[in-house]
């Protein structure tokens, strides 16, 4: 089942304020959230834009009076989701490093809540980890050939003992069905020798 924007959305009153709010007042807020963006709603909650912390910065560099409002630095165009909207449709939003957060609003437009773009990373991450542990694990390639250690040093230690079996049988060392090689064994050795010698005394 695929999530909604409703399941990582943040219900923040602080965050949402109205375009008649002061100007010191949104800096106040911002100054202790860990977001740098704010919703702006009217009179009925409906959303009608937002307004940044780098516009609270150029205009509280102006020097405005205490009485002025956010209204005239409030970006009128900007985006947002619907809480009952699938979450992987609204992540392409969040490839822009303009977006930190974008309002969640309802069928009437009111503002819900925020969806921020570090909770839509964190999603990101638990489901790569999520794929990552349910994926099958991978065995290992064996050939038909290849037997297990325990079966090899059986197969070594039998073939070993097969080998003494032969020298002890007739003290060459030549396993049945293997070719002689073509010298002398020590004892016939020594014996053409001897004979070869008293030939030619």
């Amino acid at each position: 089942m695929q999530r909604q924007v409703r399941d990582l959305m943040r219900i923040r009153h602080g965050n949402v304020v109205a375009e008649t709010t002061t100007l010191r007042e949104v800096a106040e807020r911002l100054i202790v959230s860990d977001c740098d963006m704010m919703a702006v709603t009217d009179s009925s909650g409906r959303l009608i834009g937002v307004i940044c912390e780098s516009s609270v910065v150029r205009a509280l560099m102006a020097s405005p009076s205490d009485e002025a409002t956010i209204q005239p630095i409030v970006m009128r165009h900007a985006e947002s989701v619907r809480i009952d909207a699938c979450l992987t449709a609204v992540l392409p939003l969040f490839r822009s490093s303009a977006n930190t957060a974008v309002p969640v609003v309802n069928q009437e437009n009111q503002v819900c809540g925020l969806l921020l773009r570090r909770d839509v990373i964190t999603s990101l991450l638990h489901r790569r980890l999520d794929a990552a542990d349910t994926a099958p694990a991978v065995a290992p390639i064996r050939s038909a050939s290849m037997k297990p250690a325990a079966n090899s040093r059986e197969t070594g230690a039998e073939r070993i003992s097969d080998q003494a079996k032969a020298v002890e049988s007739d003290g060459s060392g030549i396993q049945p069905g293997q070719s002689r090689p073509h010298f002398l064994r020590a004892d016939a050795a020594r014996r053409y020798l001897w004979s070869s010698a008293e030939d030619r005394l």
